[in-house]
């Protein structure tokens, strides 16, 4: 939903003697998520796929998310199993913050191998992590039209700085983080 707001002439000039506004103000006033942080991982290889779910899951549970597995789906396929996943990590921040962390894998061609008396994984895997900070996660200040639009002035003017400087940036270093958990687990930093 979006909010015009019009500025009108006083002219006398105007078409018809009709207030012909001057500029016009349109502010979205749905609550978007304000997206923090998106990364894509390729690996080919050899990786432990295990080792990587487990990491991630434990920092989902040491950093007090809420963790939900959307999708974990295997298929067997001509040239190996298929799988896709969905985790989902939630966390309330404040009654109106809410900090949201969804990472989707794909991997494709996947088989067991054994690497010194180890069964790990080979094959195509692609993950994407995206982190979105939610605003008015509950809904309050979306009940009506003056409700969003104390909603708006609230999150662009009043407490913006703080949105900036302080939530964002702390779901940025926690992102941030999972990514370089993710990393560590597939043992990207020397490739």
């Amino acid at each position: 939903m979006f909010l015009f707001i019009s500025f009108l002439s006083k002219s006398t000039e105007n078409v018809i003697n009709q207030k012909q506004p001057i500029f016009t103000i349109m502010i979205d006033m749905n609550a978007s998520p304000m997206k923090i942080m998106f990364h894509r991982i390729e690996r080919e290889g050899i990786y432990d796929m295990n080792h990587l779910y487990k990491q991630m899951k434990e920092w989902f549970d040491e950093n007090n998310y809420v963790y939900l597995e959307k999708e974990n789906t295997t298929n067997i396929r001509d040239k190996g199993v298929e799988l896709k996943m969905t985790m989902i990590g939630e966390r309330r921040v404040t009654d109106y913050f809410q900090f949201y962390i969804e990472v989707k894998f794909l991997v494709i061609e996947m088989e067991k191998v054994k690497v010194k008396d180890k069964t790990l994984d080979k094959g195509k895997l692609s993950a994407f992590i995206k982190a979105n900070l939610i605003f008015d996660y509950r809904n309050i200040w979306s009940k009506n039209k003056f409700s969003k639009l104390l909603r708006f002035i609230y999150n662009n003017f009043i407490i913006k700085k703080k949105i900036d400087d302080v939530y964002s940036a702390a779901l940025k270093f926690e992102s941030e983080d999972l990514f370089n958990v993710m990393k560590e687990a597939l043992e990207m930093y020397n490739q």
